[in-house]
């Protein structure tokens, strides 16, 4: 018989020994929480991310790729509208780039056969992009500095973005069948412009600031008039407008006779200085100039002053009928901000038999031709 010692010790030891094996079972299969609590957590994510997409898409002409476009932002539901649209606006910038970097391949690849009319589209094509980039990013910095405040702003930019891409393809409209790249290219085109066109949708939800007054004379798309004039144009521009062109000091001359500082629009233009931010005026003598003027990108805040309509006048005759595009075809064409022109006439004579031609193109922005004609 065993003594009530050692059966103390043999259930002690017995019980060390069932101890041991729990804690090597423990330290085998190692606790795991259970998974039901992230799950839940993630089904809850899930599902307010596609409920603040639907709710953002809704109204979009393209709500498929609205939604896809939305569903890598994270933490969409806590996002407000104007971060939203940015984020869209982003994803359209990356597809301007790849769109540009497409065309800028078929232009230096050897063994694409393009002729002249589709290397003159393609190069349109790519100032667009160019433009396009700036009014995005135009665009994004409304949406973040105050939306509300800048809705109208935004709209327009992004309507004129949309708009390039159209101005692009028209560029193939008189390449040989089938418009030859063009084919190649629409899709990215359609691709951009429907994410254009989705922001613009999103833009009209976001509510516009009251003004603190009511306005005064409105012009509809340019805010309220003052003084006959939209609100942003400056009271020195204004007086610019106004004034009698012999009481204005030019900056620069230009006169057929020789008398002036250059004897062409398009030497004046060079010689202006490069993203000045005050006002440059190049007055233009009365005179017949026959010319193509192109005011870059990088001439800003130019002003061309003429003596008159009729008087001074800038005419050529580019068109479609003799291998130009209708984007190239302008006898005038601005890309710098802050452009003004008054008292001058600008004429494309190509004439009904040439089909598209342009007399002013204009893609800068805070542009008042005044006084000027068109033909």
């Amino acid at each position: 018989m065993m003594s009530s010692g050692s059966s103390k010790r043999s259930k002690l030891l017995i019980s060390c020994i069932v101890l041991s094996c729990l804690f090597l079972l423990l330290l085998t299969f190692p606790s795991v929480p259970k998974p039901v609590a992230n799950h839940h957590k993630l089904r809850v994510h899930s599902h307010l991310h596609a409920a603040a997409a639907a709710d953002h898409c809704d109204g979009t002409l393209y709500p498929e790729l609205c939604v896809s476009t939305l569903s890598v932002i994270p933490d969409l539901h806590s996002k407000s509208l104007p971060e939203v649209i940015c984020a869209t606006v982003n994803a359209t910038e990356a597809a301007v780039r790849g769109s540009a970097k497409n065309c800028t391949n078929y232009l230096n690849r050897r063994g694409y056969n393009l002729d002249v009319r589709q290397r003159l589209a393609i190069d349109d094509c790519l100032d667009l992009f160019s433009q396009t980039l700036d009014e995005l990013r135009a665009a994004s910095a409304g949406l973040t500095s105050g939306a509300s405040a800048h809705v109208d702003d935004v709209q327009t930019v992004l309507s004129a973005a949309i708009t390039n891409q159209y101005t692009c393809l028209d560029g193939f409209a008189y390449v040989g069948k089938g418009g030859g790249y063009r084919s190649v290219i629409k899709r990215r085109l359609y691709h951009v412009s429907h994410l254009v066109s989705n922001s613009l949708a999103m833009v009209k939800k976001i509510q516009r600031r009251r003004a603190s007054r009511p306005r005064r004379e409105p012009l509809d798309g340019y805010a309220k008039v003052v003084d006959g004039f939209p609100d942003w144009v400056s009271v020195k521009d204004r007086r610019l407008l106004q004034a009698a062109s012999n009481s204005t000091t030019p900056n620069l001359t230009v006169a057929k006779d020789g008398s002036g500082n250059f004897t062409t629009i398009s030497d004046a233009v060079a010689a202006a200085p490069n993203n000045t931010k005050t006002r440059f005026v190049i007055y233009i003598k009365a005179g017949s100039y026959f010319e193509n003027v192109e005011v870059t990108k990088n001439k800003k805040n130019l002003m061309f002053m003429g003596d008159g309509i009729g008087k001074t006048v800038v005419k050529a005759s580019r068109n479609v009928v003799d291998g130009w595009t209708t984007f190239r075809s302008a006898t005038v064409a601005v890309v710098g901000d802050g452009f003004l022109m008054r008292d001058i006439t600008i004429e494309n004579a190509a004439g009904p038999g040439k089909h598209q031609a342009v007399a002013l193109r204009w893609l800068g922005s805070t542009s008042v031709p005044f006084t000027s004609g068109l033909n």
